[in-house]
């Protein structure tokens, strides 16, 4: 009896233990599926200025991206492995991977870039791999602007909707007597926020603090001239649903808004200095500062002044209303090896930012500031995706128009090369073309001048030699000179691509010293230099490094980086020039890889 209840009890404890184990096994292999299907295998990401160093950063942004990272590793068992490259030469690192066939898996990408990411074939659509309906997804921008042939190709957050503003010092408005009632906010408020407003404001606040017969305190300084475009609803490309642009220099409102703008520089009140962009409302150069309002952020941290902000003022042609929003995020980039691991981790990413970085600097912003811009966001258009595919940055097209007679003639003489820009950046793909490039430096003690010639051949007064003494920089220099009154006051000379070669498809450091023979008009003349596709009128420019010159008979050095340069043409060179000058003098010009 007693064997027989040890028997059976043996019995029930095997079977239990049977079930156990079976139940341990199928868990096991179910264990085991599920982290199969988990592992998404490793990931390349790029986006400028992040490295490896951001990882342990405090900032606000840098955590939010090193969270996402470490929750893709976690969740999916891959690793992200972070491509660095800094502002300036990240998109040249893009093509070079894609060139090369081996593409990064993640890249950052947003309005500036497109549609010239799509038409290049640089990005694949992400619907499949991309949860585009999550909550914190950015859905009208990407509609407006990252949306081709009905398939998305960047996937944007929420917080990356970026209004452009006018930040204006209260503390100073205040000093000079303006009433609250007539500043931009309560203008805004009352419904009077407009052109002629904004102009009349900025024209009282302009002056000469200091009383030696120049303006050192603008009305209004812009952190970019394109933004009075945008304001009249609309923009120097038109995009279509399929990604090719056409030229808009006919649109009466594009005309209108750069009269506008040549109106303001003229009479003084309207400054588009990069200088006082940057720290202008802290030195108390400018009352108002139209920027991106990552910039009113920014700046409520170093201003000891009280700073407010409203929206930009629209113009007469804006009937519709819109409001110029910039925005940004994520692509995979075409031949990526991991598309699937790249969608998970843009989600990822894209949730991490909003909830960690913009959520919380959201709940810093005033109320009336976070008010104001989600009901400016139901009505935001993205107008600077054309930008991409002018072929030059805006700064050459305001500088054109500041030259000219007129802005008809100004836009007159940048169609031709606007319009074969644009139907480049239209046309589709790019192979890219390496050639290996030698860093050259320039200077003229051997009394030789075949490096250089003048860039436009009809003007006939221009002319370039070599000189020495007290007009040269230094032992010989190469001199420029011409008559202002037949030729005007932009005069460029460029190098010689038989003589000196520079290629696309690198990042350039530039430096040389210029000094210029007479007396430069305050505050206008400049030295310009950038890269261009051919040594003739018309060209392609890439990049643009610019000096303010405010002495005669002062030797300048001037240096800047030019990146970004798409371009397989074997007779690029380096045109240096002035805009609003007299006759100068190069020398000592140098040209290096960027590191």
């Amino acid at each position: 009896m007693l064997r027989s209840k040890f028997s059976k009890r043996f019995v029930s404890i095997a079977v239990i233990i049977c079930m156990l184990a079976s139940l341990i096994l199928v868990v096991g292999k179910s264990t085991q599926k599920a982290l199969a299907s988990s592992n998404l295998g490793d990931i390349s990401f790029l986006r400028p200025g992040y490295s490896k160093e951001s990882l342990k950063s405090t900032d606000l942004f840098n955590k939010a991206v090193a969270k996402a990272i470490e929750d893709y590793q976690k969740k999916y068992g891959g690793k992200v492995n972070i491509v660095y490259s800094d502002w300036n030469n990240w998109q040249t690192k893009i093509i070079a991977r894609m060139a090369a066939g081996d593409p990064i898996d993640v890249i950052f990408g947003g309005v500036s870039t497109f549609p010239a990411f799509y038409n290049r074939g640089i990005v694949q659509p992400l619907d499949k791999y991309v949860d585009i309906n999550a909550p914190y997804i950015n859905k009208r921008a990407m509609d407006l602007a990252f949306k081709y042939n009905g398939r998305y190709y960047l996937a944007s957050q929420k917080g990356s909707n970026v209004p452009w503003l006018v930040i204006y010092n209260k503390d100073l408005m205040l000093e000079e007597g303006i009433d609250e009632e007539e500043m931009p906010l309560a203008l805004y408020k009352k419904g009077r926020w407009n052109w002629d407003t904004f102009a009349a404001l900025a024209k009282k606040l302009t002056a000469d603090t200091n009383k030696d017969g120049k303006i050192d305190r603008y009305g209004v300084n812009f952190w970019a001239a394109t933004a009075l475009v945008y304001a009249n609803g609309t923009q120097f490309v038109k995009v279509d649903s399929s990604g090719k642009g056409k030229v808009n220099f006919d649109d009466a409102a594009l005309q209108r808004a750069l009269n506008f703008y040549k109106k303001g520089a003229k009479e003084g009140w309207l400054a588009r200095d990069w200088d006082i962009t940057v720290s202008g409302l802290k030195k108390r150069q400018t009352v108002m500062l139209v920027a991106p309002q990552y910039k009113f952020d920014q700046d409520k941290k170093d201003v000891e002044d009280e700073l407010e902000a409203a929206p930009l003022p629209l113009g007469p042609d804006n009937k519709a209303g819109i409001y110029p929003f910039d925005a940004d995020g994520y692509c995979i980039m075409k031949g990526s090896k991991n598309p699937v691991g790249a969608g998970k981790f843009i989600n990822l990413l894209l949730e991490s930012v909003q909830k960690n970085h913009d959520d919380v600097n959201a709940k810093q912003r005033p109320k009336y500031l976070v008010d104001f811009v989600n009901k400016l966001a139901q009505k935001s258009f993205y107008p600077a995706r054309g930008e991409s595919m002018l072929g030059m940055p805006h700064w050459d097209i305001f500088g054109r128009v500041d030259s000219s007679d007129s802005v008809a003639s100004a836009l007159s003489a940048l169609r031709p090369q606007v319009e074969k820009n644009v139907k480049e950046a239209s046309s589709g793909a790019i192979t890219a073309v390496y050639r290996p490039f030698k860093p050259f430096t320039i200077n003229f003690e051997d009394g030789k001048i075949d490096t250089f010639k003048v860039l436009d051949a009809s003007k006939k007064t221009v002319k370039i030699m070599v000189t020495s003494g007290k007009e040269a920089i230094k032992g010989k220099s190469l001199k420029v000179t011409w008559d202002q009154g037949k030729d005007g006051g932009e005069i460029y000379v460029v190098t010689a691509p038989e003589k000196v070669k520079i290629y696309g498809w690198h990042d350039y450091t530039i430096s040389f010293d210029v000094k210029v023979l007479k007396a430069p008009k305050a505050g206008k003349t400049q030295v310009v230099c950038s890269i261009l596709s051919e040594p003739k009128s018309g060209a392609t420019s890439y990049g643009s490094i610019t000096k303010t010159i405010d002495k005669g008979q002062t030797v300048y050095h001037v240096e800047g980086n030019i990146t970004n340069i798409p371009d397989n043409s074997d007779k690029m060179c380096l045109r240096i020039g002035i805009q609003e000058g007299v006759d100068f003098v190069i020398d000592n010009i140098k040209v290096v890889e960027l590191e």
